[in-house]
């Protein structure tokens, strides 16, 4: 774990980007002392991770928390006693019934107008596809794990290439989605040959350097939305790739990349989209 302090709430890609996923980073502010997990950063502030002032200035600071921070606050500035985390998480602070209206707002936007529906044979289409892509044994399998090593790839101990990512390819799935685009296997077997399939939501210097693949994602980001995963996509794990069981990368690969594991949100309430009781109304 690492800890610093600043002005203000801040995010150093220096210090968070070698940590693994559960690994947890302190930040102490004048607003009061925030922990995360990487993973929680990853999750909550994916926003942040693609912008240039953190990718080439390797900082990204707000001038004030937001709110969606808060849930990591450990203590604040004005507390007269400190509670420890264990009793902090057993209370329950939101209580039954904002959970409900949280439920309903659910509800309200699964069945909104706004809502892009989605061809349900598209969907299916997608599905084959990609149980069609897992049982190729020759198709390289793609995770979000270890961002840091976007567009990097290794090979598994049973031979198979795992390549590493971020949201960016479940952002391209669900963009050509939307546009009711279908792909076969030997169409996306081309855009891998060709380092064509967009592995990076932006192509830095360093991902250069490093990455096989390293092609943007461009003109598919979905700029008005937010994308979200109905079943949760981490592996939960500081296990490295190398050790991860396949069965299990094969299981995270189709929670990560299948569509009907997806919906989103407008960017303006796009954070509803990490909330449980939210998430069970988007069920199809």
């Amino acid at each position: 774990m690492i800890e610093y302090t600043s002005s203000r709430l801040c995010f150093k890609a220096d210090l968070i980007e070698p940590l693994k996923d559960n690994d947890s980073f302190i930040v102490r502010t004048p607003n009061g002392t925030f922990k995360f997990t990487k993973a929680d950063f990853y999750r909550v502030f994916s926003n942040v991770i693609g912008t240039k002032s953190y990718q080439e200035n390797r900082i990204y600071s707000c001038k004030y928390p937001p709110k969606r921070a808060m849930q990591f606050l450990i203590s604040s500035q004005s507390s007269t006693f400190k509670q420890s985390e264990k009793c902090m998480a057993a209370k329950d602070l939101v209580g039954e019934e904002i959970r409900m209206k949280i439920k309903e707002i659910g509800t309200l936007w699964h069945n909104s107008p706004n809502n892009p529906q989605i061809d349900v044979e598209v969907l299916e289409n997608w599905n084959n596809l990609i149980e069609e892509w897992i049982a190729d044994k020759d198709m390289p399998l793609i995770i979000r794990k270890e961002t840091n090593k976007r567009g990097q790839s290794f090979i598994h101990p049973c031979g198979r290439e795992i390549i590493v990512s971020d949201n960016t390819v479940a952002i391209w799935v669900y963009s050509n989605v939307l546009e009711r685009a279908v792909f076969t296997l030997f169409q996306i077997k081309e855009l891998l040959n060709q380092k064509e399939l967009p592995m990076v939501f932006m192509a830095t210097k360093e991902i250069k350097a490093n990455a096989k693949y390293t092609k943007p994602l461009g003109h598919y980001a979905l700029s008005d939305w937010k994308l979200c995963h109905i079943q949760p996509v981490g592996f939960n794990t500081n296990t490295s790739i190398e050790d991860l069981e396949i069965s299990d990368i094969e299981d995270h690969f189709r929670k990560y990349v299948n569509p009907n594991n997806m919906f989103v949100l407008p960017k303006e309430i796009g954070y509803l989209g990490e909330i449980d009781v939210f998430i069970e109304e988007q069920k199809r």
